[in-house]
């Protein structure tokens, strides 16, 4: 049997996840190799390649675990990855949208409401009634534009990694509720947007040192300080920073998954533990800001993915918990293993 799990989980999650971090990774040593005159061209296309790291990390998982699916669907959550598919060209095509006339939250309205529009109308699970498709409306427009005010503020790596946090809470939320497969899937993505961060994490410490060298190497006036003026603020060090409609897109597909684990929820996962993990990097954000001003770009991601974490943390143990008591209520009544029934019908 441990192969067998081995096996599946190689497929369908690590693959998978390789896949996104490769995608996403590509695009910031790309940048990583640019000269500094020839970069700007290079980090458009690259935050490109950011938006669409995760979904594609997605949609391998889907593919691997249920094999292509066509029209009409056999069931409803295998419309999952056509709303993937069609967030993540949104996300790729908003994150080269320059449009400094409009308020920053007006633009990302407006894409978010594009998402949440289609969200609507075509993401449709059982028992979905219409107070539940307008509950998905809304929590795409909102999540979505705080997670967007959370990418202005926090930096790439901070963002990444705060987003892995919420969709591996989401993945343990699934398997509490019975829909292990989804929750495999959800890793997958997590475990891409961990490695992405990790990429980025490592490429922007490079850059750091690069831009204090050559700060360094140049005369410095009296009072200045040469390594402030190498990197005098955190965006500064940044390869390709995060883009709102990364954030966005990201948001959108993450409401999608939350309410299909929720539409399938056969254990005791309540709708309060799906909407506070969706909203983790807010909080982290809510917390953070006042007090990191002036603090060093690592203790910023420190505090912001730390915090963002604890939220998670605590929000699944609080559905653990409440799922055992259910099953110490009902005990010695008939009952299956997801995760043994996931790996029988993948065979």
């Amino acid at each position: 049997m441990l192969p067998e799990v081995a096996l599946y989980l190689l497929t369908v999650l690590l693959l998978p996840a390789f896949a996104g971090m490769a995608v996403g990774g590509f695009g910031v040593v790309m940048v990583a190799r640019r000269a500094q005159a020839d970069r700007q061209q290079a980090v458009r296309r690259a935050q490109v390649v950011q938006a669409i790291a995760a979904p594609i990390a997605f949609l391998a998982s889907f593919l691997l675990e249920t094999g292509p699916v066509g029209l009409p669907l056999t069931e409803r959550w295998h419309v999952l990855p056509y709303a993937v598919a069609v967030a993540a060209i949104v996300g790729a095509i908003a994150s080269r949208m320059r449009l400094p006339w409009w308020p920053w939250w007006v633009q990302w309205s407006i894409v978010a409401a594009i998402l949440g529009g289609l969200a609507w109308k075509f993401v449709v699970f059982p028992a979905s009634n219409p107070y539940l498709q307008a509950g998905l409306l809304g929590s795409i427009v909102l999540v979505g534009l705080l997670w967007s005010a959370v990418a202005r503020d926090a930096c790439s790596v901070g963002m990444a990694m705060m987003a892995a946090i919420v969709f591996a809470g989401l993945g343990v939320l699934m398997v509490l509720a019975n829909f292990a497969s989804l929750g495999v899937m959800a890793f997958a993505v997590a475990a891409a947007l961990a490695g992405l961060g990790i990429v980025s994490g490592v490429l922007n410490l490079r850059e750091a040192a690069r831009l204090r060298a050559a700060a360094s190497a140049q005369p410095v006036a009296v009072g200045a300080d040469p390594a402030g003026a190498a990197c005098p603020a955190e965006a500064a060090c940044e390869l390709v920073p995060w883009t709102a409609a990364a954030a966005t897109t990201l948001a959108a597909i993450a409401c999608v998954l939350a309410l299909c684990g929720h539409a399938y929820n056969y254990g005791e996962v309540r709708p309060l533990h799906w909407a506070v993990i969706l909203l983790s990097p807010f909080f982290a954000l809510l917390v953070c800001k006042p007090c990191l001003r002036g603090a060093k770009p690592i203790v910023g991601v420190a505090w912001r993915v730390g915090l963002c974490l604890v939220v998670v943390l605590v929000t699944l143990i609080n559905a653990v918990g409440r799922g055992n008591a259910v099953e110490d209520a009902g005990e010695g009544a008939a009952g299956s293993d997801p995760m043994m029934d996931m790996l029988e019908e993948s065979k």
